[in-house]
Order: structure tokens, then C-alpha cells, then sequence
């Protein structure tokens, strides 16, 4: 169980809505924000996964994993 923090950036105009994603899974957003942190404070084996972060508004959407 260590701790991790995953931070995700993202700037645009209108300012997007950011959202972490386990999978298909939302797990946290926040609208018209510039970053936004994931924190996982004790990871195991059961938290496996591909994590994105997703930066939308109206003119498109981008993600990195």
C-alpha cells in the first residue's frame, strides 16, 4: 500500500471539464479547472488498470493514459 498521485493539466478555451478514468470508469471530475490530481493513498494489486485523464469542451477532447 504506497501512496500515488497522478496529476493532469490541461488549458483551453472554453476552459475544459477534466476527468480521471480507470477504464470506462469515472473517478473523478471538475469542471472548467486547469489540473486536477488523482490520489490513490495505498495502491494494490486490485487498483491495476489504465488510468487516463480526459480534457473536454466543445471544440474536442483529448486524453493521455
Amino acid at each position: 500500500g504506497t501512496p500515488v498521485e497522478l496529476g493532469c493539466e490541461a488549458e483551453g478555451r472554453p476552459p475544459p471539464l477534466l476527468s480521471w478514468f480507470r477504464g470506462v470508469t469515472v473517478l473523478r471530475e471538475e469542471p472548467v479547472s486547469t489540473g486536477l490530481r488523482l490520489v490513490l493513498p495505498r495502491v494494490e494489486p486490485d487498483h491495476a488498470g489504465t488510468y487516463s485523464c480526459v480534457a473536454e469542451n466543445r471544440h474536442g477532447r483529448h486524453n493521455r493514459s
